[in-house]
């Protein structure tokens, strides 16, 4: 792997001249003994952000960030899914190549929307001046049978009063046939917030302004917003960056949550009861969502985080992509429940230890230890001691760990108080677990990267409960 990336390496255009690398490094990453079976992962090279999730009334698109040259950030691209059911996928190859003036610098993220028989996509160009000043312009594209058609940008640099980074444009439709945007910002004065923007056509856009959230220092920037009404509700999802550790909050170097209130964009205020995280696990950021083909919410993340070194990086790779999340509000609350469709990976007869749906009933609330992945010298280990449900990779084998000082973050332990545990299920891949508590009330998400050997599971638990294991071959 190489360790010194240099400014020339990182915005590396894939082309003709760079296809020999990109494939050998595709023939490193299928090595990998790390490599996900059931997970999205990029062929090779770097996978962030989740982009341009929406369902055309035939199929699924699912786009992510991609630099394909290397496990580092560097010159990004869209790759393009397509999906029946969001549980198996064919690859169309890169949606959005950075190949203008407007995003030569990288296509950063952004959202999309069915528009007739092609997709309307809103998304960030990050372009570079010679002296290496960033510029954000934010576009509109069309993707349909003849391409991909982009658009004059809508928005040229930061709106006065707002630094550089403007970003990640969330694009939807409102039932007047209207569009509306919000977009991540930080203010000049290095602290975070949203913009909301409005159009009749997508093309002409309005800054309506900033949305007022009575937040006036939460974060220094706010990454990936996303905005949609959910039972009478509205819910704004988005990752505020800088927020201090608050006990067992905010524990990773950047946080993924939502607040759930009353938009008035006339107003623009959000009104809101507080902002809470949307996982409790170590690697969950800038998730988005979209409508189902059935008219439920879907959200999908990207099971990483910025500023985070990758294990796999040393095989050519690094990240995936979080399972497909159907969110619903009981209780005034987020409820994020594994997608249905999830149930058809399910085998029969014995599982290998590292691939398996994991369903725990019935623990009537005593305590318990399942030690997953365990090997030689490795193993993970939940644990419920009838106060906190407490997720602890620290023996896990190599792990995720943040490049940059982040006081009072880090750490391989976290901990979800929890006085009443009804159910627990965990999807296990090669390199990742995720666990749904109490039938969605929860969740917590974990990169673990363990050596070949560490395949055992064990469980403690009281008599009553029961454990059920799906193999997924």
């Amino acid at each position: 792997m190489n360790t010194h990336w240099t400014r020339e390496a990182r915005y590396t255009a894939l082309n003709a001249d760079s296809r020999e690398r990109y494939e050998a490094l595709c023939a490193q990453a299928a090595a990998s003994p790390w490599r996900q079976r059931y997970h999205v992962q990029p062929p090779a090279g770097l996978l962030n952000d989740p982009n341009g999730f929406c369902h055309d009334g035939r199929e699924y698109h699912l786009f992510y960030q991609w630099f394909p040259l290397g496990p580092v950030h560097g010159l990004k691209y869209w790759q393009h899914l397509s999906s029946a059911d969001l549980v198996h996928y064919q690859t169309r190859g890169i949606g959005i190549a950075p190949d203008t003036k407007w995003d030569s610098h990288g296509a950063y993220s952004g959202s999309a929307l069915a528009d007739g028989d092609g997709l309307l996509i809103a998304y960030t160009g990050n372009h570079r001046t010679a002296a290496w000043e960033r510029i954000p312009y934010q576009l509109t594209a069309r993707l349909d049978a003849h391409g991909l058609h982009k658009h004059e940008p809508f928005l040229k640099g930061a709106p006065a009063g707002y630094s550089e980074h403007v970003r990640d444009p969330k694009i939807w439709r409102e039932a007047d046939g209207s569009y509306g945007i919000v977009l991540g910002a930080q203010r000049d004065n290095e602290s975070g917030t949203a913009l909301y923007l409005t159009s009749t056509d997508a093309q002409t856009w309005q800054l309506r302004g900033e949305i007022d959230f009575a937040l006036p220092g939460f974060g220094y920037m706010w990454e990936c917003p996303d905005y949609f009404p959910l039972a009478g509700r509205d819910v704004f999802l988005c990752c505020p960056q800088g927020l201090p550790a608050d006990g067992d909050r905010y524990r990773n170097i950047y946080q993924s949550g939502y607040f759930l209130g009353t938009f008035d964009k006339a107003a623009c205020r959000f009104n809101h009861d507080g902002f809470r995280e949307l996982d409790h696990g170590f690697d969950y950021y800038a998730p988005q969502s979209t409508l189902g083909a059935d008219g439920e919410r879907l959200l999908i993340g990207w099971m990483g985080l910025p500023d985070t070194t990758c294990p796999s990086a040393r095989d050519g790779w690094a990240h995936c992509l979080t399972l497909p999340r159907v969110l619903t509000i009981e209780d005034g609350q987020l409820r994020q429940r594994p997608l249905p469709a999830l149930d058809r990976l399910r085998g029969e007869g014995a599982h290998d230890g590292i691939h398996y749906e994991l369903n725990l009933a019935n623990p009537q609330n005593h305590p318990f230890i399942l030690t997953l992945r365990a090997g030689a010298s490795a193993k993970t280990v939940l644990t419920y001691n009838g106060e906190a449900l407490i997720f602890d990779r620290s023996q896990s084998g190599a792990l995720p760990e943040p490049e940059k000082d982040a006081p009072g973050k880090g750490g391989h332990i976290r901990r979800l108080a929890l006085t009443q545990l009804h159910s627990l299920r965990i999807y296990a891949d090669t390199s990742s677990l995720e666990i749904f508590i109490n039938d969605g009330e929860a969740v917590m998400t974990g990169a673990i990267y363990p050596p070949a050997d560490a395949t055992g599971l064990y469980v403690a638990a009281a008599d009553d409960a029961t454990v059920t294991i799906y193999p997924i071959p």
